[in-house]
C-alpha cells in the first residue's frame, strides 16, 4: 500500500464512547411557553368612601389576600360622629308637635290630620329636611370603613395614610382570582 492512502482505521481515534445514564423518576419539568394575551377578571369591585375625610387607618396592601367582609380601610370619624349628633338634634327640634299643635291638632291625633296639612306642617317645621340631613349623616358614620365584599386580593392601592379620601377616585380594587379569563 502507499503512503497516500490512508485507511479508515488509522484517521479516527481510538477512543471508547462515554455514555451518560440516569433513573427516570417523576419530576416537574420546566418548559417556558411564550404567549400574548389579555387577562381580565369577571369579578372584580371599584372601591371608593362614600365621604371626604381623613383616612386614619389602612389595614391592606397591594396585593393582598382579604376575605368578605374584611376591613380595608378606615376614615377618621371626629367630624362624622358630629355631623351625626347635629343633624340628630336639629330633627329632635323639627319635631312636628308644636305646628301640629298651632294647627288645632294634638300629637296623637295626627292620624286623623289631612294629608295635604301634614304635607304643609312637615315643610313649615323643617321636618322633612332635618330627617334627610340626619339619614345621610347616619350613612356617611356608617360607611367611613371600607369592607372587602368578596373573597379575593387587592390591587391598585395608591391612597396613604392621613391623606383625605377622594369620594370620586378609587381607594382600591378587589380582584376575585378565581374569575380570571
Amino acid at each position: 500500500s502507499s503512503e497516500g492512502e490512508e485507511t479508515v482505521e488509522t484517521v479516527l481515534p481510538d477512543e471508547t464512547n462515554e455514555v451518560t445514564v440516569m433513573t427516570l423518576k417523576a419530576t416537574d419539568f420546566n418548559h417556558e411557553l411564550v404567549s400574548n394575551g389579555k387577562l381580565s377578571a369577571r369579578r372584580h369591585v371599584d372601591l371608593r368612601f362614600q365621604s371626604a375625610e381623613p383616612i386614619a387607618t389602612i389595614h391592606v396592601r397591594n396585593g393582598d389576600r382579604v376575605s368578605k367582609g374584611q376591613k380595608l380601610a378606615e376614615l377618621s370619624t371626629f367630624r362624622l360622629k358630629n355631623k351625626t349628633a347635629t343633624s340628630k338634634d336639629a330633627l329632635e327640634r323639627a319635631k312636628l308637635e308644636d305646628v301640629l299643635i298651632g294647627q288645632g291638632y294634638a300629637l296623637a291625633d295626627s292620624a286623623k290630620v289631612p294629608p295635604a296639612t301634614m304635607q304643609l306642617v312637615r315643610v313649615k317645621s323643617g321636618y322633612d329636611q332635618a330627617l334627610i340631613q340626619y339619614q345621610l349623616a347616619e350613612y356617611e358614620e356608617r360607611n367611613a370603613v371600607l369592607t372587602a365584599p368578596f373573597d379575593g386580593i387587592v390591587a391598585n392601592l395608591f391612597a396613604k395614610q392621613y391623606n383625605t379620601a377622594s369620594t370620586s377616585d378609587i381607594f382600591c380594587t378587589v380582584i376575585d382570582p378565581g374569575s380570571l379569563e
